[in-house]
């Protein structure tokens, strides 16, 4: 379904360098057809030309009416603009798809002033490691056969669930979209931690990485619940009760549950934001 397709993203931030370094490593999508462009940043687009082989494009709106998908990835502040280049460039066989925190479809369907078929979606960035967790909603004029090539994408990147109500695509930014970071930062404590019981860093990584590799694909594999599993290696008055009862006192889940919300509410306070900016 991807062969000879071709992908034109606008915005060539962290996201789009993570889709293009996954979509590559399939070995199904060839460099050339891979456009990027951004707003003015020609070193970036130099940079991932020279890197990856792909082709930087200074007309937007060509390229927009030559692309099979398209896929919107600047910053969220900058889709007015966008779409305003776009707009009569695009048509109802191409695909547009959004990796834009906080925006919905209708708004982008507004915008390009056509029929056109809009897939929002959010992935993370493990995509450029072909493991991102991504979900995905139709617009309004997404054909079936468009939203399977959508899924079909971002499958060679990782595991997608298709989500029917778009509002929930704000929890997946606070829960998937975001989840990286959350992870990431509990390494560097893990890792903090492990220097502070004696372990020097270069060996207490591995330590942690592995361990959360494992814990990652025990969850997988035999299908148990978290919390089945957690209460299998926790021994009454032993070392890992111990340690349980610490992230405890900390209201530890209570900490990662306000995250994760916290985020959704941002991503909903964005795009309330820019639906005003857009009806104003």
């Amino acid at each position: 379904m991807l062969a000879g397709k071709t992908f034109f993203f606008i915005g060539a931030g962290n996201i789009c360098e993570s889709m293009v370094k996954g979509l590559l490593s399939t070995g199904i999508v060839r460099p050339g057809e891979i456009w990027v462009t951004n707003r003015s940043n020609t070193e970036r687009l130099n940079f991932l030309r020279n890197y990856y082989g792909v082709v930087p494009v200074t007309d937007k709106k060509s390229a927009a009416g030559q692309a099979d998908v398209i896929i919107l990835a600047m910053k969220p502040q900058d889709v007015f603009t966008a779409l305003e280049e776009l707009k009569g460039a695009v048509n109802p066989e191409q695909l547009v798809i959004s990796v834009l925190a906080g925006i919905p479809t209708g708004l982008i369907e507004e915008g390009l002033a056509e029929k056109v078929a809009v897939v929002r979606a959010m992935p993370n960035t493990s995509c450029a490691v072909l493991e991102s967790a991504t979900g995905l909603t139709p617009g309004r004029y997404t054909t079936p056969e468009q939203l399977e090539l959508a899924r079909s994408i971002f499958s060679m990147v990782g595991e997608v669930v298709v989500l029917e109500d778009e509002s929930l695509l704000d929890a997946v930014t606070g829960l998937s979209g975001s989840g990286p970071a959350y992870v990431y930062y509990m390494v560097e404590a893990m890792e903090k931690a492990g220097e502070a019981a004696g372990i020097p860093r270069e060996q207490a990584r591995p330590l942690v990485l592995k361990t959360l590799m494992g814990a990652a694909r025990m969850l997988m594999e035999t299908g148990e619940k978290p919390e089945t599993l957690r209460r299998q290696v926790t021994s009454p008055n032993g070392t890992t009760m111990a340690g349980i009862n610490e992230l405890e006192k900390a209201n530890f889940q209570q900490t990662i549950r306000r995250a994760i919300l916290k985020a959704t509410h941002r991503s909903q306070e964005l795009g309330q934001y820019l639906q005003k900016t857009a009806n104003a």
